[in-house]
């Protein structure tokens, strides 16, 4: 039972993982051609420099790079174009700030992300943290930089310890310049962040101004950043304890053997702003329960376990067609649990010794699990590590073993 409930754990998971899509869209080669194709959509959190593409379901992947391509895009999802410019590559880590506010340009030939595109289009650029904002307008098509450069600032010039960090906000006079509706204020625009989204909705904002329909790429559609789901299972679970002999009595070992019962959890899901929602977090506060007994020769032992427990996983999914999506979980689980009635009791059958009552405590875990989702439904093998749940007392022992089938249904 436990071979095949692993088995069908581990194809799924490698499934989810290995599973690759390609959707539609298209390139710009250098001689200006456009052509259709499918492309691997990484919704790319750095800004790539080459990509996957197939000409046909069936063709081999070929890869597009930045000396062969001048533009490509995922239909209704991303634009990528290729532009040769200067970039302020300053350093954005504090410990490391420059102590100039003049920006450390460097000519670049890069892919950047179209964020809005219109009579003015907003441009983005990241690499292991660098940000970088671009703009152009109907009026100068070349491709320039927002500038904003964070930087130590000496006060005191007699003592060279007094640095405070302050910034080059010359992207304020851009827009100003530049990138303005007739009605804006000066407020307006120095109250402007360098953030995607304050500029992502300025850009939108000119444009309208302008009676300008403006093309706004990497919307999410329908899909919101927080889920909740109710998760009903079944466990199939086996304990098993061992108590070390003394110099006054034997030891012994106690199998309390498999056992199915029934599990309850409200799984809270955060899905990650990158590479288009396919990794997420999740805490899942769970009730479980397990409650057998076993006779020795001389002892008769109860154990109860219930329990909520409080698992944190990473999730990665897969999407498939019609609404269809593989995931897999990486799971910890705190050593921390809400102990409801949670005890070993040890009854000895020959003697008048009162029984002796054992809090069960437990060490931190890992579980893995593997599953699928349509819409609002999903279903998930899952199986854990052996967990000692006698922790808290040297001469026990113990192995909990679990695996679980979890279904679930999302409410929000």
């Amino acid at each position: 039972m436990k071979t095949k409930l692993i088995s069908l754990l581990l194809i799924v998971s490698a499934s989810a993982i290995g599973q690759i899509n390609f959707e539609s869209g298209y390139f710009i080669n250098n001689n200006n051609q456009r052509i259709e194709c499918l492309i691997k959509n990484a919704d790319w959190k750095n800004n790539p420099t080459e990509f996957d593409y197939k000409t046909s379901t069936s063709a081999e992947t070929e890869k597009g790079t930045l000396s062969s391509v001048k533009e490509f895009g995922i239909t209704d999802f991303s634009r990528y174009v290729r532009v040769d410019t200067k970039i302020d590559l300053s350093s954005t880590d504090v410990n490391i700030l420059s102590k100039t506010s003049d920006p450390e340009w460097s000519q670049k030939i890069m892919f950047l992300k179209v964020l809005v595109e219109g009579k003015a289009s907003l441009y983005y650029y990241e690499n292991n943290g660098l940000i970088r904002f671009f703009y152009a307008t109907d009026s100068d098509t070349i491709v320039k930089q927002l500038i904003y450069k964070e930087y130590f600032d000496q006060k005191n010039k007699d003592y060279v310890e007094a640095f405070d960090i302050s910034s080059n906000n010359k992207f304020h006079a851009q827009l100003w310049t530049d990138v303005r509706c007739p009605s804006t204020t000066t407020n307006v625009i120095e109250q402007l962040k360098y953030q995607k989204s304050e500029l992502q909705k300025y850009f939108i904002k000119y444009n309208k101004c302008f009676s300008s329909t403006p093309l706004v790429y990497g919307k999410k559609t329908g899909e919101d950043f927080f889920h909740l789901k109710i998760c009903p299972g079944i466990n199939y679970s086996s304990i098993a304890v061992s108590n070390l002999p003394s110099s006054i009595y034997e030891g012994f070992t106690a199998d309390f053997g498999n056992q199915a019962s029934f599990r309850i959890g409200l799984e809270g899901e955060l899905t990650l702003p990158f590479n288009r929602n396919k990794w997420a977090v999740f805490l899942e506060p769970t009730f479980e329960y397990y409650n057998s007994n076993q006779e020795l020769s001389n002892v008769n032992l109860t154990v109860r376990l219930n329990t909520i427990e409080f698992p944190a996983g990473l999730r990665y999914y897969s999407f498939l067609n019609h609404g269809i999506k593989l995931f897999a979980d990486v799971i910890f689980i705190p050593a921390y649990f809400v102990p409801l009635d949670s005890k070993l009791i040890k009854e000895n059958t020959v003697s008048s010794i009162l029984p002796e009552s054992y809090k069960l405590q437990s060490n931190p875990s890992f579980a893995f699990g593997g599953g699928i989702m349509h819409k609002k439904y999903s279903a998930e093998f899952r199986y854990y590590t052996n967990r000692d749940i006698m922790n808290n007392y040297p001469r026990w022992d113990s192995e909990y073993m679990r695996f679980s089938l979890i279904l679930g249904f999302r409410i929000l």
